[in-house]
């Protein structure tokens, strides 16, 4: 099956409920075997939210017709892909790194005021 005429249409799971729109299909690893499958990447778009991305398996295509297309899938699975993808999201987000100072601060002109303009130094010389 041709599997970008799905492109641009409204995904829907087994009992007719709406998942998303499919933005595009790529090939990705496979969760068992290492070939690549084609994925069906579907954009869930919520308010005041950021869009996520779902990726579905594009061999669950069960029918397409008109703007539609149904997947073999529930909408319940489909939410616990919806948080497992929003979980790493959000551990992507957040930034654990620290910032480091140099040690020796001789060696950079790191908060040494050349010009000796601040407000710092006119106070010490009145």
């Amino acid at each position: 099956m041709d599997y970008s005429q799905l492109i641009g249409k409204i995904a829907a799971d087994k009992e007719n409920k709406k998942l998303g729109r499919v933005n595009r299909i790529e090939n990705l690893p496979g969760k068992t075997i290492k070939k690549t499958v084609p994925y069906a990447m579907i954009v869930v778009r919520k308010f005041l939210q950021k869009s996520v991305v779902v990726p579905i398996i594009a061999e669950k295509v069960t029918k397409v017709e008109g703007t539609y297309v149904w997947f073999d899938i529930t909408k319940s699975e489909f939410t616990e892909e919806l948080k497992r993808i929003g979980k790493i999201l959000a551990e992507r987000e957040i930034y654990t790194g620290t910032h480091s100072t140099p040690r020796d601060r001789s060696l950079t002109t790191y908060g040494y005021d050349h010009s000796r303009t601040s407000s710092k130094n006119k106070e010490r010389r009145k």
